[in-house]
């Protein structure tokens, strides 16, 4: 599933080269000061990127233009990885939300989508606040304006991604390959002077680059299965409950061991199923809710520092980037601090739901 994904998500930037509303707002996107970009980067991916996903980036790195230079292409991306990051934290169409409920069915989607959307907030003021220091809501409302001339486009790729979702049932990675090409051809035909030809030739040269991704993502999957097939047979879950580690404890655990397993490279994929086998067979004391929501943050958050998640392999690729290129020192800082943060939140809130 994962090559045809990114083929469909390579085919999608073709297709976005040739609309109008592209040139349009790389015009207006140019015209606001780098600095003052930041923002609404943020805000945009966060929002746009929860039904779009890493599509966002397919969308977002044609406005740059082709002649961006590599600094340029590289700040975008890094600052639009953060509300990237901040997404699975409430999105139901991510990978991370599947997984997790689950494991854990009995949490309603609304309290979680509730706490995600709190928490993505607080991180999108931090991340704009602190490490952007964009100027403030005018400046931030600028930047989110310039995106605004591809709002329509966006809006019917994920109208149409939420139609077959509900009435197929299937992923939103399904759903994604199944219904996206065709409206793209289409919209590439409709578009003046559109190119169906040369967008499927640009596809095709797309594609020989996704090779690389599509092994580091099927080897973490493979991992993340012997890993799930193995913890009952080695001890280990004896061993947490012999440790009797507090709730408090149990949420950093997961969260920063997500976060470091990123930092090595290990898809979200695997380290998630590895802490979700472990502290859904243990006694936690922790609220279901919360132990749910630390595992999306923690799922969200080391996206934007390992070159093994689908982000950083996918948005790397749109914006003509090696893998380890779309991380950055602080990125990296914006994680931990933010990570820190939530875990605290979490922990702070768990004691009213537990009694």
């Amino acid at each position: 599933m994962f090559p045809a994904f990114l083929a469909t998500i390579v085919l999608l930037r073709a297709t976005a080269d040739q609309r109008p509303e592209i040139i349009t707002a790389r015009r207006l996107f140019a015209a606001i000061d780098p600095r003052q970009q930041a923002g609404g980067l943020v805000i945009g991916s966060f929002l746009v990127g929860s039904i779009l996903q890493v599509g966002m980036f397919a969308i977002l790195a044609p406005i740059l233009g082709q002649d961006a230079t590599l600094e340029e292409r590289r700040r975008v991306f890094l600052v639009a990885m953060r509300g990237i990051a901040l997404m699975p934290m409430w999105s139901p169409f991510v990978v991370g939300m599947a997984v997790v409920t689950v494991y854990l069915p009995s949490v309603p989607l609304w309290q979680i989508m509730a706490l995600g959307l709190s928490l993505g907030a607080l991180g999108i003021l931090l991340s704009v606040m602190v490490f952007d220091r964009t100027g403030g809501p005018a400046t931030i409302w600028r930047a989110l304006k310039s995106l605004s001339p591809i709002v329509p486009a966006i809006a019917v790729a994920a109208f149409l991604v939420i139609g077959m979702t509900t009435i197929s049932g299937y992923s939103t990675l399904q759903s994604l390959v199944i219904i996206i090409p065709v409206p793209c051809l289409l919209a590439v035909a409709f578009a003046p002077g559109g190119n169906v030809p040369l967008a499927l030739r640009r596809t095709a040269m797309g594609l020989s680059r996704i090779g690389n991704e599509t092994s580091i993502l099927t080897l973490a999957m493979v991992l993340g299965i012997t890993f799930e097939t193995c913890l009952p047979a080695i001890g280990l879950l004896d061993t947490l409950k012999s440790a009797a580690l507090s709730p408090t404890l149990v949420i950093f655990i997961i969260i920063m061991a997500m976060n470091l397993f990123g930092l090595m490279g290990i898809h979200s994929i695997v380290s998630g199923t590895i802490l979700l086998v472990l502290f859904t067979s243990i006694p936690t004391g922790v609220a279901d809710l919360i132990l749910l929501e630390a595992l999306l943050v923690g799922w969200g958050l080391c996206t934007a520092l390992s070159v093994g998640s689908l982000s950083i392999a996918t948005g790397a690729a749109m914006f003509d980037l090696q893998p380890h290129q779309g991380i950055s020192a602080l990125n990296i800082l914006y994680v931990f601090v933010t990570s820190a943060l939530f875990a605290a939140i979490l922990a702070a809130i768990n004691p009213l739901l537990t009694g």
